[in-house]
């Protein structure tokens, strides 16, 4: 009898977390009248996943792209990770840090081998800082000036001697990838190493195909991984034309949506669908190098008060998303200070300030300088949802006499672009918006070689923009060790960017995740980042069960 109760009791708890699992999903789709519709699967033999081509998926050939970054991290593995929560251990154990936190002590774990068989050890961690100093990678790098050495004190410990004490180290340390001494020793360029040793890591996966031509990627299972079993043993990422009619065709097994698609999966207990946090979004560059008109705030501001960022939702992004604030981190962002100027679309509060920066507009046919040259300029744009942006953003601003000309390029020239500074405006989409808020130092402030111990590039160096007090706030935010005081800089940080308008975040996307549970329901957010399929602990069993969601 007492059995049968515990037996009773096993059967009540299944029917009601399967009960909890339909109540959570909305949809419609083709595959509602299958066997198990409804039931959460928390393991799955093969997964599909729409992609295009990243690069080959090691740190020095990937692409700059969040997917790309995320398929070399299958791959290779870091000292710590990013869970749904924050920071835990991964490679490293455990680790000690000195009173003064200029000394990271990380102590190893002992069962880790590289997928060719090889151990790993401190001197591969030792190895790669010291091989990318001058081999700098497309991701995974610890930034330059942060870090003074890396000593090996024994085979199972490595420690991190910083040059300043740095309150985003450990952080930081989720993307530095551990490449294996014995292959990459012998590798002069990695830039153009595309043989198959050079994706040996010691992650879960590896890779069993990849076609560039075509875009496909194809990881496996790696059996002798140290961690969780990968929940998913197989996972395929192929090209589509369309994801959502792949999706509902069976073709992929996860995809994004609009809110005015949500409809079309209502009825269907087997989908479901989760809105992403506001972590990716559009922003508008200024190059104030090519045009030093732009290097007057006031001008810039004109330009936020000319763009109606709620048209852009509404139109292009159909309702997924939340406007763009000038003082950069999303309100989703755990440090996002609400106390700023908000910069609605105010047409005439644009003609106003140009006024005040000089510019006339005597005759309504434009803007013009005081020699009589019109306000006008190139904007250099993506592809597809980033023309339609660009058109818009046209519109709107030749309506308070700004001339713009719309120039589309494919996405890798435009990002090439950016990083040179050859434009004048530029749109451009990326993710990465919900990390830690030092992304405001690395983005936005600009210091020369070596100041204040850290030698520290910066986005903002190419496109001109450069305010001595943010640099200020940068440096000593990046320094503060206590978490509310670091947290005032930040506040004090976005409200300089905010009036000075460097650049203009669009919006911020928010559209929806769709899945099917009877396929594979293991899909998880890190906690600071929107992507679920760019976590590798999605992929991998946790506590004898898939990573929850």
């Amino acid at each position: 009898m007492k059995n049968l109760h515990k037996d009773l009791l096993i059967l009540s708890m299944l029917f009601v977390i399967i009960a909890v699992a339909i109540s959570g999903c909305t949809g419609q789709g083709q595959q509602a009248g299958k066997e198990n519709a409804g039931v959460s699967s928390t393991q799955a033999d093969l997964i599909y996943l729409a992609a295009s081509d990243c690069g080959y998926p090691q740190p020095f050939t990937c692409y700059t792209r969040g997917p790309s970054s995320a398929k070399v991290r299958m791959i290779f593995d870091s000292l710590v990770e990013r869970d749904e929560k924050g920071i835990i251990p991964w490679l490293a154990e455990s680790w000690d840090i000195s009173d003064d936190g200029l000394e990271y002590t990380f102590y190893l774990r002992d069962d880790v081998y590289w997928q060719d068989g090889e151990p790993f050890t401190a001197d591969d961690v030792k190895f790669t800082f010291d091989y990318e100093l001058k081999n700098v990678p497309v991701t995974g790098s610890i930034e330059s000036g942060i870090v003074k050495s890396v000593e090996v004190v024994d085979s199972g410990t490595v420690k991190f001697i910083l040059e300043n004490p740095a309150s985003t180290f450990l952080y930081k340390l989720t993307g530095f990838y551990i490449i294996p001494e014995h292959i990459y020793a012998n590798v002069s360029d990695p830039t153009s190493y595309l043989e198959p040793d050079g994706v040996t890591g010691t992650g879960p996966y590896l890779l069993d195909e990849y076609n560039k031509e075509h875009g496909t990627y194809r990881f496996v299972t790696n059996e002798n991984f140290w961690g969780p079993d990968t929940a998913i043993k197989t996972v395929e990422f192929v090209p589509v034309s369309d994801e959502l009619i792949a999706f509902e065709q069976g073709d992929i097994d996860f995809t994004g949506i609009t809110p005015d698609v949500l409809g079309r999966f209502e009825s269907d207990p087997d989908v479901r669908i989760v809105q992403q946090p506001a972590f990716w979004a559009y922003q508008f560059y200024f190059n104030m190098n090519k045009c030093p008109e732009l290097g007057d705030k006031k001008v810039r501001q004109a330009f936020a008060y000319a763009i109606d960022r709620d048209e852009l939702i509404e139109k292009i992004a159909r309702g997924a998303g939340k406007p763009g604030n000038m003082g950069i981190l999303p309100e989703d962002h755990i440090w996002y200070n609400s106390d700023q100027p908000a910069y609605s679309y105010d047409p005439e509060k644009a003609k106003e300030l140009l006024d005040e920066a000089g510019w006339t507009d005597t005759d309504g046919d434009g803007f013009r300088d005081k020699n009589g040259e019109k306000m006008s300029y190139s904007l250099t744009t993506g592809e597809d949802t980033q023309v339609r942006i660009a058109e818009i953003i046209k519109e709107r601003l030749g309506e308070v006499g700004i001339d713009v000309q719309v120039q589309a390029l494919e996405s890798r020239s435009r990002d090439a672009n950016l990083v040179s500074g050859d434009f004048e405006l530029l749109i451009n989409g990326y993710g990465g918006w919900g990390q830690d808020p030092d992304f405001l130092r690395s983005r936005y402030c600009v210091y020369e070689n070596g100041s204040g111990g850290n030698a520290v590039s910066s986005g903002a160096a190419s496109w001109g923009y450069n305010n001595a007090d943010l640099n200020e706030l940068g440096l000593l935010q990046l320094q503060e060790l206590d978490e509310d005081a670091r947290k005032d800089l930040i506040y004090q940080m976005q409200e300089i960017l905010a009036d000075d308008v460097p650049a203009i975040p669009l919006y911020y996307t928010t559209s929806y995740d769709a899945w099917r549970i009877s396929d594979y329901d293991g899909w998880m957010n890190m906690y600071d980042h929107h992507a679920r399929t760019h976590s590798k602990l999605s992929y991998l069993m946790r506590d004898g069960v898939a990573a929850q969601r």
